[in-house]
Order: C-alpha cells, then structure tokens, then sequence
C-alpha cells in the first residue's frame, strides 16, 4: 500500500469511527426516527412502482447523491484536520515568541 492509500485508510476508518461515535452521542429524537421510518416506507412504496428500468435510473441517481456526499464530508474532514494541524502551529508560534 502507497502514502496516499494509507492516508485514505487513516480518513476512511477514522470517519467512520467519529460517526459511530456521533448515533451514539446524539441518537435520533423519536420525531426524527418517525420521520425516517416515514422516509423509509414512502421509499419503498416508491421503488415497488417503477419498473425496473426506472428503479435502475432511480438507483443510479441515489448513489451519484451519496456518493457526492461522502466526497463533501471527507472534504470537510480533511479541512477541519489541516485547521487544526494550522492552530496548533499557530498556537505554538504564538508561545515560542513570548
């Protein structure tokens, strides 16, 4: 495995590790948990209605949407890691020169 494999391993375990870690900090309401059941079955009403060439076009659309959001939240990830890496140099700078 390269450098940046590696990198994208650390990001991907370490992301998961902070979502597992955010359901069990902040579980669903139980409106929140209604609403997503709700979501759920409206879903699945949905998909049994389309063809299967429409639940295809269906589930090529979903995947683009995830797929786009996880590429958003690894951004953010990245970006809050290098905001810290930056502070804390700063910070260090900030004491080194009193």
């Amino acid at each position: 495995m390269d450098d940046k494999g590696f990198l994208e391993l650390i990001i991907s375990e370490r992301m998961g590790m902070h979502h597992d870690a955010f359901k069990k900090e902040y579980p669903p309401t139980e409106e929140q948990a209604a609403e997503a059941e709700k979501a759920g079955r409206a879903h699945e009403l949905l998909f049994q209605q389309l063809s299967a060439e429409q639940r295809e076009m269906m589930e090529l659309c979903e995947d683009a949407a995830n797929s786009e959001a996880t590429r958003e939240n690894e951004y953010y990830y990245r970006a809050g890691f290098r905001d810290g890496i930056n502070l804390d140099r700063l910070v260090k700078q900030f004491k080194e020169g009193k």
